[in-house]
C-alpha cells in the first residue's frame, strides 16, 4: 500500500466515526421532536410553549444535521505539542463529549487558515481532506515546522481547488480560506467592515461565510433572520444560494437589490440616462409631491368648494401634517378638519372623504410601467412607503351577534370560558386556545354548574389567577358558557402595528453600484444594524455610483469602516486577468492573479449570430442584442463566474452606457477558464493598447 492510500485510510476511519456518531445525533434529535410533540397533553398550558420550544429546536437541529453531507470533514491540524483536530462544517462530539470535528468557525480552527510557515501558531502539519459524500478520496498536506513529519502527501490543494469547473451555483470555501480571507471573515461584527477586492478574490465568498461566522459566534443575537446579505441581481443571488445552507444556516435573509420592497420582484434595469434620474435624491421631493398630490379619481367639488378651493385645501393639509410629522394615510382626520373648516363648520360626508383622500399604497402612486418595475423603481416605492405610511387600522367593539356567530376556520378564545359539551361534558377554553385546556367528562352533570364552575376556578388557580365570579359569555364557537371574574384582571393583548424587518447585520455584495436613493433604502434596514460592505469601485457601472468608499459610507448613513483589502485573486487566469487590466480607470490598481493557465482568443467576424452558433460555453451580450444571440444580458452577470465565457461587440458595451467601460471589464473578468472575444466592429481603443 502507498503512503498516500495509508494515509486516506487513516482518514477514512475518523470520518466513518464522524458519520456514525452524525446518525446517533440525528436519531436523538427525533426523540426530542417526538417528545416535544407529545408534550402539553395534560398539565398546565405553559406545556403547549415547551412543546413549541422543543419542537423548533428539534426542527432546526435536525435540517442542521441533514444538510451537512458533503464533506463534513475537510482539514487536519497537527500540532507542536501533540494534538491533532479535524477541522469541518459542523462540530461533532463523541459520547463522552469530547471533540471529533471542531467546527470551522470556532477560534481553535483559526491555526487552520491563518498559520503560515514564518507564523506557524504551533502548527506542525496542515492537512486538507477531500471527501465525495463519507467517502475520503484525496489529501494534501502542508509542513510549516522544520520537523520531520512522517506521512507527507499532496501537491497543492488550493490550486487543485481552482482549476475544479464552475457549477451552476457557487461552492463555499472552507476548506481552502486564505489568511487575508479568514482575517476578512473573522472581522469584529461591530461597526462597518469595508471588504475590497478585484474580480476572483473571493469578496463574495468571503462575505457569505462572514455571515455563517457571524450566526456562529453570537447565535443569540443574529439568529432569527436578523442578518441581511444583498446581492446585485435575482440571478445572483439564485447562484449564491446553496452555499450558506451548506455551511449549516438557513436563517439569514438573502435579497436582490430589486427584491427589497415586499411584494415586488423587479430584475429589469432602466436605460442608464432613466437610472440616472431615478437614483439621484432629488426624487425625494417628487415622490413628496406625488404622495401629497390629488387622485386622479378624487371628486372636484364638495358643496360651495371648487377644484381650486379643494386644492388649497390639499396645500394646507400637507403644510400642517408636515410641520406635525403626519403622514398621508394619517391625514384623514386633519383633512376632514380642514375641509370642515372651509365650509363654515359643517360636517364633511364620509363618502366624500373616501373618495378625496383614500387610503393609498406606493403602488398606487408609482403604478408600473406595462406591468412591471424597474430594479431602479424599488428604492421609489421604498420611499413612497415612508411618504405614505400607513392608514390607521379603525377599531371596533364586536357585536354580541356576531360573537355567536357561526363561520368556518380556527376560533380562539380571548378569555377563560367554561361551556357544556354533549361529548366532553363541561369544558373549560384558556385565553389564546382554539381546544379546551381540560374537559370535566361525564363526571359533573349538565345541569351541575355550581360544580362545574368549582372544577373550572381550580384549574384556573393552577394556572395563576383567582376567581373571585362568574358572569355569563360565550365559548369560541358561540355557545353559552360562563367568564370568571378574575381578582387581576388578564393582562390587555395590545395589537401592534406590523413592523418592517428589523436587521442586526446587513452585508452588502457588489456595493460599488449602489445609487444614492438606493442607499437610503438600504440605510432604512441598517439603521441599527452592524455593516459587512463588499465592492470594487473598478467594476463601478451605475451612473450615480460612489467615487470612494468614504463617500459610499456616508450614504448608507454611517461614520466610518475598518477596511481590509484582497490583493489576491484565485478564479480568473493570469493572461484573462491582464488583459482585461486595459479596461480598468486609471488610479485602480489590477487584481494580482493567482492563477496559471488559461486561454484568451479574439476573433474579427462579419456575421455574430452565425459565429456565436458555433462556440460553446456562456454567451455574453449587450442587453439589445442578447436576446437575439440567446445570450447573457451584460447588465446581469455581475458577480457571475463561468468556465468557458462568449464575449461579443465589446465597443457597443463600451457605448451604452456612460460607464460602459467599467462594464466591459466586468464582462472580461467572468471567465475562469476561456475567453473568446467576438466583434464585428473595432475593439476599444483602450484593449488594442499594448500592456
Amino acid at each position: 500500500m502507498s503512503e498516500a492510500a495509508h494515509q486516506i485510510a487513516v482518514e477514512q476511519q475518523v470520518v466513518d466515526r464522524v458519520y456514525a456518531r452524525l446518525e446517533v445525533m440525528r436519531e436523538q434529535t427525533r426523540q426530542l421532536n417526538a417528545e416535544g410533540h407529545s408534550r402539553a397533553g395534560s398539565g398546565p398550558v405553559t406545556g403547549l410553549v415547551e412543546r413549541d420550544a422543543m419542537v423548533l429546536r428539534a426542527a432546526a437541529r435536525l435540517s442542521e444535521l441533514d444538510g451537512q453531507e458533503e464533506g463534513i470533514v475537510f482539514g487536519r491540524l497537527d500540532f507542536d505539542d501533540g494534538y491533532t483536530y479535524r477541522i469541518g462544517r459542523l462540530g461533532v462530539r463523541d459520547e463522552d463529549r469530547e471533540p471529533l470535528v471542531v467546527d470551522w468557525r470556532a477560534p481553535a480552527a483559526a491555526p487552520f487558515y491563518r498559520a503560515t510557515p514564518g507564523e506557524p501558531l504551533g502548527v506542525d502539519r496542515r492537512r486538507i481532506i477531500t471527501c465525495e459524500g463519507p467517502r475520503v478520496v484525496d489529501l494534501d498536506d502542508e509542513v510549516l515546522s522544520t520537523k520531520d513529519i512522517d506521512g507527507v502527501v499532496g501537491e497543492g490543494a488550493l490550486l487543485t481547488s481552482l482549476t475544479r469547473a464552475r457549477g451552476e451555483h457557487m461552492r463555499d470555501i472552507v476548506s481552502t480560506i486564505q489568511r487575508e480571507q479568514d482575517e476578512a471573515i473573522r472581522a469584529p461584527a461591530h461597526g462597518v467592515t469595508l471588504i475590497t477586492g478585484g474580480p476572483g478574490t473571493g469578496k463574495t465568498q468571503v462575505a457569505l461565510h462572514r455571515a455563517a461566522y457571524l450566526l456562529y459566534t453570537d447565535r443569540g443575537r443574529f439568529t432569527d433572520g436578523r442578518v441581511l446579505v444583498v446581492g446585485p441581481s435575482t440571478v445572483f443571488t439564485e447562484y449564491i444560494g446553496r452555499v450558506l445552507p451548506g455551511l449549516g444556516e438557513d436563517s439569514v435573509h438573502l435579497r436582490a437589490i430589486g427584491e427589497l420592497f415586499d411584494g415586488v420582484v423587479a430584475t429589469r434595469r432602466d436605460p442608464a440616462a432613466v437610472a440616472r434620474s431615478k437614483g439621484d435624491l432629488k426624487m425625494v421631493r417628487v415622490l413628496a409631491d406625488l404622495a401629497w398630490d390629488t387622485p386622479p379619481s378624487a371628486p372636484d367639488h364638495l358643496r360651495t368648494l371648487t377644484a381650486d378651493d379643494l386644492a388649497k385645501a390639499r396645500v394646507e393639509i400637507r403644510r400642517r401634517c408636515e410641520a406635525t410629522g403626519v403622514t398621508v394615510n394619517g391625514a384623514r382626520a386633519e383633512a376632514a378638519k380642514v375641509l370642515s373648516e372651509l365650509l363654515g363648520g359643517r360636517e364633511v360626508p364620509d363618502t366624500f372623504l373616501n373618495a378625496w383622500w383614500p387610503p393609498m399604497t406606493p403602488q398606487d402612486v408609482l403604478p408600473a410601467q406595462d406591468g412591471q418595475w424597474s430594479v431602479d423603481d424599488v428604492p421609489l416605492l421604498d420611499e413612497l412607503a415612508e411618504i405614505l405610511g400607513r392608514p390607521p387600522e379603525p377599531t371596533r367593539a364586536r357585536p354580541e351577534w356576531q360573537l355567536r356567530e357561526l363561520h368556518s376556520g380556527v376560533r380562539l378564545a380571548e378569555t377563560f370560558v367554561l361551556s357544556w359539551s354533549l361529548n366532553d361534558g363541561w369544558q373549560l377554553f384558556a385565553p389564546g386556545l382554539a381546544a379546551p385546556m381540560a374537559s370535566s367528562g361525564q363526571s359533573i352533570d349538565h345541569n351541575g354548574y355550581w360544580a362545574a364552575q368549582r372544577w373550572a376556578a381550580a384549574i384556573v388557580l393552577r394556572e395563576g389567577h383567582q376567581v373571585v365570579s362568574w358572569v355569563d359569555g360565550f365559548d369560541p364557537y358561540g355557545e353559552e358558557g360562563y367568564v370568571p371574574v378574575l381578582a387581576e384582571p388578564l393582562p390587555v393583548t395590545e395589537t401592534e402595528e406590523p413592523v418592517d424587518d428589523v436587521y442586526l447585520h446587513v452585508i452588502l455584495d457588489e456595493a460599488q453600484d449602489l445609487s444614492p436613493m438606493e442607499c437610503r433604502m438600504i440605510a432604512r434596514r441598517a439603521a441599527h444594524a452592524s455593516m459587512t460592505i463588499v465592492g470594487d469601485l473598478g467594476q463601478a457601472t451605475h451612473p450615480l455610483a460612489a467615487d470612494s468608499w468614504p463617500e459610499l459610507v456616508r450614504r448608507l448613513g454611517k461614520r466610518g469602516a475598518r477596511t481590509l483589502d484582497l490583493p489576491t485573486g484565485y478564479r480568473v487566469p493570469q493572461v484573462i486577468a491582464d488583459f482585461a487590466a486595459r479596461a480598468l480607470a486609471p488610479g485602480i490598481a489590477p487584481t494580482r492573479s493567482f492563477r496559471p493557465g488559461g486561454s484568451l482568443e479574439i476573433r474579427r467576424v462579419d456575421d455574430l449570430a452565425e459565429a456565436v452558433a458555433r462556440e460553446t460555453g456562456t454567451v455574453i451580450a449587450p442587453d439589445h442584442l442578447a436576446a437575439a444571440l440567446d445570450a447573457v444580458p451584460v447588465s446581469q452577470v455581475k458577480g457571475l463566474e463561468y468556465d468557458r465565457v462568449v464575449l461579443v461587440e465589446p465597443a457597443e458595451i463600451v457605448t451604452a452606457e456612460p460607464r460602459g467601460m467599467n462594464r466591459l471589464y466586468v464582462a472580461l473578468t467572468r471567465a475562469v477558464a476561456e475567453l473568446v472575444i467576438l466583434h464585428s466592429k473595432p475593439l476599444p481603443a483602450r484593449l488594442t493598447r499594448s500592456p
